[in-house]
């Protein structure tokens, strides 16, 4: 079990710090979401790092770079929820609401360098952080402060784990919904990797709680939780790497500008909509969104989201799959004809679709049966 213990801590320190590298050396350019990405897979690689130092009794080093890491362990669930912001967010974040995070953290580290550096002396540096992990030393003349610091850091460290939580969820379903108003349903806006992670950041809280709630000692002679922990904490990193390095920005900070500074036109019609849409078939390409129709009618986002919704009882996502919907019903009824068979996951995606789950929901959504029993049904009048 110790040689699963080491592994664990291992890779639990390989994950984030090989992402890392890797946004290193390929560049973020401006893609200022991967930003957040990249701080927190190196707060991750520097804590785990710690922790690898403290489960194998490199207490020396521990110790003396522990100031930093009582800051930098409270910045990690911080800087996952401006990154989950910042892919969201149509403006650049401002920075006065970044800053605000950080106070805290700031404020650990400087308390930890008072005690450490300037209140003990360099042969209690070492007891002192022996004694904060619940090792039996003498206790010293600060020591008492520091243990209550730390303390309370332990215990913000448990709660701000659970509120970026809960605000990183809240901030997805508030994207989900307003999406709805601007793109077409694809891959690259649902951000459903971010959702299927939801599972797993909940899972990794747990376990968080539980090893900050539970005495340094405790946790140190249980092998299975720090084994199982470090796992999940691993996993976690590995495939946000893995899915934030695939992921582009959402928003053209170009096209949001130019689009916002359009005028509101006196009207536009349901007719004049529907002459567009039918004529040229913009609905077909998969990365189509409300901006183009803004273009096109020389009007702002939010004038033509509210024309769509007045004219057509829907928003854009939903117009937009409609028409989805009647092209592959000619398709899908001109093949039967020919007495041919469609294949339907070609179909999806040259109807717009981002995936043949997509259209095979919004098929069965729209007309009420599956693609194929719609196929079955023609087929046997």
């Amino acid at each position: 079990m110790e040689e699963l213990k080491t592994i664990s801590l291992v890779l639990a320190l390989f994950f984030p710090l090989s992402w890392a590298i890797s946004y290193l050396i390929t560049g973020i350019g401006k893609e200022r979401s991967k930003i957040y990405l990249l701080l927190l897979f190196l707060a991750a690689s520097f804590t785990y790092l710690m922790t690898y130092f403290k489960f194998q009794n490199h207490l020396d080093i521990y110790a003396f770079l522990f100031p930093l890491q009582g800051g930098v362990v409270l910045t990690l669930f911080p800087l996952f929820y401006l990154y989950v912001r910042s892919i969201t967010s149509e403006k650049k974040l401002k920075i006065k609401n970044i800053h605000s995070h950080f106070v805290f953290p700031l404020s650990i580290v400087i308390c930890y360098i008072i005690i450490q550096k300037f209140l003990l002396s360099q042969s209690e540096e070492l007891l002192f952080v022996k004694y904060l992990l619940d090792k039996d030393v003498e206790v010293g003349k600060h020591f008492v402060l520091g243990k209550w610091i730390y303390d309370i850091g332990k215990i913000a460290y448990v709660l701000t784990s659970v509120g970026y939580a809960i605000a990183s969820t809240i901030v997805l379903r508030k994207h989900m919904k307003k999406i709805r108003e601007l793109f077409s349903e694809n891959d690259t806006t649902e951000l459903k990797w971010l959702q299927g992670l939801s599972l797993v950041f909940l899972l990794m809280i747990i376990f968080f709680v539980i090893i900050h709630i539970m005495k340094n000692d405790k946790v140190d002679a249980n092998s299975l939780l720090v084994t199982l922990s470090y796992l999940m904490f691993s996993g976690f990193f590995w495939y946000l790497g893995l899915n934030g390095f695939r992921q582009k920005e959402i928003y053209n900070p170009k096209e949001l500008i130019e689009v916002n500074e359009l005028e509101s036109s006196p009207k536009i019609s349901r007719e004049a909509i529907e002459k567009h849409l039918i004529k040229t078939k913009a609905y077909l390409k998969p990365d189509f969104t409300v901006f183009d129709l803004c273009y096109h009618f020389h009007t702002n986002r939010t004038y033509l989201s509210e024309s769509i919704r007045i004219n057509f009882d829907m928003n854009f996502r939903g117009l937009i799959n409609h028409y989805r919907i009647i092209e592959a019903k000619t398709r899908i009824e001109n093949s039967v004809e020919k007495n041919e068979t469609p294949d339907l996951e070609r179909l999806a995606i040259n109807c717009g679709f981002s995936s043949y789950s997509t259209f095979f929901r919004v098929f069965k959504s729209e007309i009420g049966i599956t693609p194929s029993d719609y196929i079955k049904n023609i087929q046997n009048k």
